[in-house]
């Protein structure tokens, strides 16, 4: 008798133990990153997402500063941390950047403030941190320093707008530095280029094709140009007069620029005749174009209290594919902020909410996630 329930009782705990691990995916190996990303897309400077074909990470330093991990085709992130007990609130966790985040040739790399201003290599589990380089710093002439600005990871490199220390200096001006990620050479760009007095942008740029778009804010007269760097040879090849800082990044597709032009509507400007179309007229406060090769998502502000949200998506002949207002999530609207290949998300306090599936544009719905906060890779 005794031998008779023995088999089926091993049999339900090999069955349960199965479950249990298929419930908590693990995370992955660097030796499972033999094959390179289809690709990674920086969305704007308050978040990173990285899409592989092991899995989709994102951290957001707006949020909790941790790298978050989910399996393909999944929306279930888990913290990428598999430390014991470990309770994900200091720099001791594995999954811990704090400022920004990329990847590069089977690698993921940050930015940390922690002791030093660096950027650090890790596995693709989250393990074996390794420092590459000090980061550059920013120093005013009584020797005070600053490692503050924006960071964008694009082709191997990562791209650093630093910013200025005014005070007691007349002569400064924003810094531009494209760091090589394996190396951690340094070189500085755009340096003949940009005029002292240039602050550092809080928004509008964006990195494409090649090129670096960035808003040139004079902080002694409040003139606003737009800058288009070339990131080879690191000089500015053209300059935007007369920009507004409302208006949306630009992307390059095929030296065509696209954006938001606030109070004309979303504009192509052909960089070979140097003309400018308005492809959708708009009279909205604000809109936030994020730009796939395959369609076109757009976040409205219809007035200047922002009390009234509107997402439009359209296919890439501005043909309009279906609408849908958003509603506040508790005192806020939620913020639009990873484009991906499988979804679009959608953050609150830095943390992902909900996404719209990317397959049916033509019925905008908003799908709400699970709490992802108490949840990491063990």
């Amino acid at each position: 008798m005794k031998r008779r329930l023995l088999l089926p009782l091993m049999l339900l705990a090999l069955a349960l133990s199965l479950t249990a691990c298929a419930a908590k995916p693990a995370a992955p190996t660097a030796a499972d990153f033999e094959v390179q990303p289809g690709e990674y897309r920086y969305q704007d400077r308050d978040g990173f997402f990285v899409e592989t074909e092991k899995g989709n990470y994102y951290m957001n330093p707006s949020g909790d500063g941790l790298i978050h991990f989910a399996e393909p085709g999944s929306h279930e992130f888990h913290v990428l941390c598999n430390k014991p007990n470990c309770g994900h609130a200091s720099a001791d966790c594995n999954a811990f950047l704090e400022v920004a985040f990329g990847y590069y040739n089977g690698h993921l790399y940050g930015v940390t403030l922690q002791d030093q201003f660096e950027l650090i290599q890790m596995d693709m589990d989250g393990t074996n941190h390794r420092v590459i380089t000090q980061l550059p710093k920013q120093y005013d002439l009584s020797g005070g320093s600053s490692g503050g600005g924006s960071y964008f990871f694009d082709n191997g490199y990562l791209i650093y707008l630093a910013m200025p220390i005014s005070s007691g200096d007349p002569d400064y001006a924003m810094a531009v530095y494209k760091i090589q990620l394996e190396t951690g050479e340094i070189t500085r760009l755009f340096q003949e280029d940009i005029p002292v007095h240039t602050d550092w942008p809080s928004a509008g740029v964006s990195i494409s094709n090649g090129y670096l778009y960035f808003p040139m804010f004079n902080g002694e007269t409040g003139s606003v140009t737009h800058a288009e760097g070339n990131l080879e040879t690191g000089r500015i090849e053209h300059i935007f007069e007369d920009w507004n800082q409302s208006n949306s990044p630009m992307v390059n597709f095929d030296n065509v620029l696209h954006y938001h032009r606030v109070g004309v509507g979303l504009c192509e400007y052909d960089k070979a005749t140097g003309t400018e179309t308005v492809k959708v007229p708009t009279d909205c406060s604000l809109a936030l174009p994020q730009y796939t090769k395959d369609y076109i998502i757009v976040r409205t502000s219809d007035d200047d209290a922002d009390t009234h949200r509107t997402i439009y998506a359209y296919d890439r002949n501005y043909h309009l594919l279906g609408q849908m207002e958003l509603e506040p999530y508790g005192v806020k609207f939620p913020s639009l902020q990873y484009v991906t290949a499988n979804a679009i998300y959608f953050t609150s306090g830095g943390k992902l909410i909900s996404y719209i599936d990317p397959h049916h544009l033509d019925r905008l719905e908003l799908i709400q996630l699970m709490d992802p906060t108490a949840r990491s890779h063990g």
